[in-house]
Protein backbone atom coordinates (compact mmCIF):
# COMPACT_ATOMS: atom_id res chain seq x y z
CA UNK A 1 0.00 0.00 0.00
CA UNK A 2 2.78 2.41 0.96
CA UNK A 3 4.70 1.58 -2.21
CA UNK A 4 1.55 2.17 -4.25
CA UNK A 5 1.02 5.55 -2.61
CA UNK A 6 4.63 6.53 -3.28
CA UNK A 7 4.37 5.43 -6.89
CA UNK A 8 1.19 7.40 -7.51
CA UNK A 9 1.78 10.25 -5.08
CA UNK A 10 2.07 12.87 -7.81
CA UNK A 11 -1.38 12.12 -9.22
CA UNK A 12 -2.95 11.65 -5.76
CA UNK A 13 -1.50 14.88 -4.38
CA UNK A 14 -2.50 16.75 -7.54
CA UNK A 15 -6.07 15.54 -7.11
CA UNK A 16 -6.07 16.54 -3.44
CA UNK A 17 -4.85 20.07 -4.10
CA UNK A 18 -6.91 20.23 -7.28
CA UNK A 19 -10.01 19.55 -5.19
CA UNK A 20 -8.92 22.18 -2.65
CA UNK A 21 -8.38 24.71 -5.44
CA UNK A 22 -11.79 23.84 -6.88
CA UNK A 23 -13.44 24.29 -3.46
CA UNK A 24 -11.70 27.66 -3.09
CA UNK A 25 -12.90 28.59 -6.58
CA UNK A 26 -16.50 27.64 -5.79
CA UNK A 27 -16.49 29.34 -2.37
CA UNK A 28 -15.16 32.56 -3.90
CA UNK A 29 -17.72 32.29 -6.70
CA UNK A 30 -20.55 31.89 -4.18
CA UNK A 31 -19.17 34.80 -2.12
CA UNK A 32 -18.98 37.12 -5.15
CA UNK A 33 -22.45 35.96 -6.16
CA UNK A 34 -23.78 36.98 -2.75
CA UNK A 35 -21.88 40.29 -2.62
CA UNK A 36 -22.08 41.52 -6.21
CA UNK A 37 -24.83 39.53 -7.89
CA UNK A 38 -25.12 36.63 -10.31
CA UNK A 39 -24.01 38.41 -13.50
CA UNK A 40 -20.95 40.01 -11.88
CA UNK A 41 -19.89 36.68 -10.34
CA UNK A 42 -19.91 35.12 -13.82
CA UNK A 43 -17.90 37.96 -15.42
CA UNK A 44 -15.27 40.08 -13.63
CA UNK A 45 -15.83 38.22 -10.35
CA UNK A 46 -14.94 34.97 -12.09
CA UNK A 47 -11.69 36.53 -13.39
CA UNK A 48 -10.69 37.70 -9.89
CA UNK A 49 -11.70 34.31 -8.53
CA UNK A 50 -9.40 32.58 -11.02
CA UNK A 51 -6.44 34.88 -10.29
CA UNK A 52 -6.58 34.07 -6.57
CA UNK A 53 -6.89 30.36 -7.35
CA UNK A 54 -3.93 30.49 -9.77
CA UNK A 55 -1.68 31.85 -7.02
CA UNK A 56 -2.91 29.20 -4.58
CA UNK A 57 -2.47 26.44 -7.17
CA UNK A 58 1.09 27.49 -8.04
CA UNK A 59 2.19 27.51 -4.41
CA UNK A 60 0.69 24.08 -3.67
CA UNK A 61 1.73 22.47 -6.97
CA UNK A 62 5.30 23.69 -6.62
CA UNK A 63 5.71 22.67 -2.98
CA UNK A 64 3.65 19.49 -2.59
CA UNK A 65 2.83 17.96 -5.99
CA UNK A 66 5.80 18.36 -8.33
CA UNK A 67 8.25 19.39 -5.57
CA UNK A 68 10.07 21.85 -7.74
CA UNK A 69 13.43 23.11 -6.44
CA UNK A 70 14.06 25.84 -9.00
CA UNK A 71 15.40 29.21 -7.87
CA UNK A 72 16.10 32.59 -9.42
CA UNK A 73 15.52 32.90 -13.16
CA UNK A 74 14.50 29.27 -13.46
CA UNK A 75 11.78 29.80 -10.88
CA UNK A 76 10.63 33.00 -12.61
CA UNK A 77 10.44 31.11 -15.92
CA UNK A 78 8.53 28.31 -14.22
CA UNK A 79 6.07 30.77 -12.67
CA UNK A 80 5.65 32.54 -16.01
CA UNK A 81 4.88 29.25 -17.77
CA UNK A 82 2.44 28.29 -15.00
CA UNK A 83 0.59 31.61 -15.19
CA UNK A 84 0.52 31.52 -19.00
CA UNK A 85 -1.04 28.04 -19.06
CA UNK A 86 -3.48 28.91 -16.27
CA UNK A 87 -4.49 32.08 -18.09
CA UNK A 88 -5.36 29.88 -21.04
CA UNK A 89 -7.60 27.65 -18.94
CA UNK A 90 -8.96 30.76 -17.18
CA UNK A 91 -10.11 32.08 -20.56
CA UNK A 92 -11.81 28.74 -21.17
CA UNK A 93 -13.48 28.92 -17.75
CA UNK A 94 -14.53 32.53 -18.36
CA UNK A 95 -16.03 31.64 -21.74
CA UNK A 96 -17.96 28.74 -20.22
CA UNK A 97 -19.30 30.91 -17.38
CA UNK A 98 -20.28 33.76 -19.72
CA UNK A 99 -22.00 31.52 -22.26
CA UNK A 100 -23.55 28.84 -20.04
CA UNK A 101 -23.77 30.86 -16.84
CA UNK A 102 -24.98 34.22 -18.17
CA UNK A 103 -26.28 33.92 -21.73
CA UNK A 104 -28.07 30.64 -21.05
CA UNK A 105 -29.06 31.47 -17.46
CA UNK A 106 -32.81 31.39 -18.18
CA UNK A 107 -32.63 28.04 -19.95
CA UNK A 108 -30.38 26.66 -17.22
CA UNK A 109 -32.72 27.83 -14.46
CA UNK A 110 -35.64 26.19 -16.27
CA UNK A 111 -33.62 22.98 -16.57
CA UNK A 112 -32.83 23.02 -12.83
CA UNK A 113 -36.52 23.59 -12.05
CA UNK A 114 -37.46 20.60 -14.22
CA UNK A 115 -34.79 18.50 -12.52
CA UNK A 116 -36.04 19.48 -9.06
CA UNK A 117 -39.63 18.76 -10.05
CA UNK A 118 -38.56 15.30 -11.24
CA UNK A 119 -36.69 14.62 -7.99
CA UNK A 120 -39.67 15.70 -5.88
CA UNK A 121 -42.05 13.61 -7.99
CA UNK A 122 -39.89 10.54 -7.33
CA UNK A 123 -39.78 11.40 -3.62
CA UNK A 124 -43.58 11.80 -3.60
CA UNK A 125 -43.94 8.39 -5.19
CA UNK A 126 -41.54 6.53 -2.89
CA UNK A 127 -41.63 8.44 0.41
CA UNK A 128 -45.08 9.99 0.39
CA UNK A 129 -46.48 13.45 -0.33
CA UNK A 130 -45.75 14.89 3.12
CA UNK A 131 -42.00 14.35 2.72
CA UNK A 132 -42.13 15.75 -0.81
CA UNK A 133 -43.98 18.86 0.34
CA UNK A 134 -41.40 19.45 3.07
CA UNK A 135 -38.58 19.15 0.52
CA UNK A 136 -40.43 21.45 -1.89
CA UNK A 137 -40.95 24.05 0.81
CA UNK A 138 -37.29 23.87 1.74
CA UNK A 139 -36.22 24.27 -1.90
CA UNK A 140 -38.60 27.14 -2.61
CA UNK A 141 -37.25 29.22 0.24
CA UNK A 142 -38.78 31.24 3.03
CA UNK A 143 -42.49 32.02 3.23
CA UNK A 144 -41.67 35.60 2.22
CA UNK A 145 -40.30 34.26 -1.04
CA UNK A 146 -43.53 32.45 -1.68
CA UNK A 147 -45.82 35.41 -0.98
CA UNK A 148 -43.97 37.75 -3.33
CA UNK A 149 -44.50 35.39 -6.23
CA UNK A 150 -40.86 34.44 -6.74
CA UNK A 151 -41.44 30.94 -5.47
CA UNK A 152 -44.46 28.68 -5.48
CA UNK A 153 -45.45 25.08 -4.83
CA UNK A 154 -48.28 23.32 -6.63
CA UNK A 155 -49.39 19.71 -6.28
CA UNK A 156 -51.53 17.90 -8.81
CA UNK A 157 -52.93 14.63 -7.55
CA UNK A 158 -55.71 12.08 -7.67
CA UNK A 159 -57.03 9.14 -5.76
CA UNK A 160 -53.63 7.46 -5.81
CA UNK A 161 -51.81 10.50 -4.46
CA UNK A 162 -49.84 13.32 -6.07
CA UNK A 163 -48.79 12.79 -9.66
CA UNK A 164 -46.65 15.93 -9.98
CA UNK A 165 -45.07 18.50 -7.73
CA UNK A 166 -44.03 21.78 -9.27
CA UNK A 167 -41.52 24.04 -7.58
CA UNK A 168 -40.60 27.34 -9.18
CA UNK A 169 -37.96 29.54 -7.65
CA UNK A 170 -36.13 31.57 -10.31
CA UNK A 171 -33.42 32.84 -7.98
CA UNK A 172 -32.62 29.49 -6.40
CA UNK A 173 -32.75 27.67 -9.71
CA UNK A 174 -30.41 30.21 -11.28
CA UNK A 175 -27.92 29.91 -8.43
CA UNK A 176 -28.00 26.11 -8.68
CA UNK A 177 -27.42 26.33 -12.42
CA UNK A 178 -24.49 28.71 -11.94
CA UNK A 179 -22.88 26.37 -9.40
CA UNK A 180 -23.44 23.37 -11.70
CA UNK A 181 -21.74 25.20 -14.57
CA UNK A 182 -18.89 26.24 -12.26
CA UNK A 183 -18.29 22.66 -11.14
CA UNK A 184 -18.37 21.39 -14.75
CA UNK A 185 -15.90 24.08 -15.81
CA UNK A 186 -13.57 23.30 -12.90
CA UNK A 187 -13.46 19.59 -13.69
CA UNK A 188 -12.44 20.37 -17.27
CA UNK A 189 -9.87 22.92 -16.11
CA UNK A 190 -8.32 20.51 -13.57
CA UNK A 191 -7.67 17.90 -16.27
CA UNK A 192 -6.13 20.42 -18.67
CA UNK A 193 -4.01 22.01 -15.94
CA UNK A 194 -2.54 18.66 -14.95
CA UNK A 195 -1.53 17.98 -18.56
CA UNK A 196 0.10 21.43 -18.82
CA UNK A 197 1.84 21.08 -15.45
CA UNK A 198 3.15 17.59 -16.21
CA UNK A 199 4.30 18.18 -19.79
CA UNK A 200 5.32 21.85 -19.81
CA UNK A 201 5.74 23.58 -16.45
CA UNK A 202 7.20 21.10 -13.95
CA UNK A 203 8.58 18.56 -16.41
CA UNK A 204 11.65 16.70 -15.28
CA UNK A 205 14.86 17.78 -16.95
Amino acid sequence: MINWLKKHWEVISYLIFGVLTTLLNIVLYALFNRLFGYTAANSWGNVLDNILCILFAYATNRAFVFRSKTRGRAMAKEFGAFVTCRLGTMLLDTAIMLVLGNLLAAQGAALMDELMQGVLSVVAHWLGPDTAIQMAASYAGTPAGVTDGSAAIAIIGGADGPTAIFVTSRYNAQVLWGLAVKVFSNVLVIVLNYVFSKLIIFKKK
